[in-house]
């Protein structure tokens, strides 16, 4: 079985919790150094204005606002939208995958549009 990598601090994540002999049987993508939360979709406040401010530059890349109807009022309503699906390696907001390597989200942000939410969803719905 192969060791998992954090994504927070690129380390290996221990299979034993620390202090015990006890495995853990729970798919970790974090450390318990970068994940010590008890809610797995918490993260600490350092980490979240550093991946707004991730998303806020990816945003601007892409031109600031939704390419299909202009909306640009609120970046939680702006999403990445793959302009072809084949070519896709990961989703960039979803799983942390934002706060990986940066040059690795910057190639996969060039593959992709910025819509917002409403107009990601026809996309995707086939209207």
């Amino acid at each position: 079985m192969s060791q998992k990598i954090c994504k927070g601090c690129g380390n290996k994540i221990p299979r034993k919790k620390p202090g015990t002999n006890e495995k853990t049987n729970k798919s970790r993508y974090f450390c318990y150094n970068c994940r010590p939360f008890k809610s797995p979709y918490s993260h600490p406040p350092e980490h979240k204005s550093e991946r707004r401010r991730r998303k806020e530059y990816l945003a601007k890349m892409l031109g600031g606002h939704c390419a299909n109807c202009g909306y640009n009022k609120s970046l939680s309503a702006l999403s990445f939208h793959h302009k072809n699906p084949a070519k896709k390696s990961f989703d960039i907001s979803n799983n942390g995958n934002l706060m990986g390597n940066w040059q690795i989200v910057l190639m996969e942000a060039k593959k992709c549009k910025l819509l917002c939410l409403n107009c990601h969803s026809e996309i995707h719905n086939g209207k």
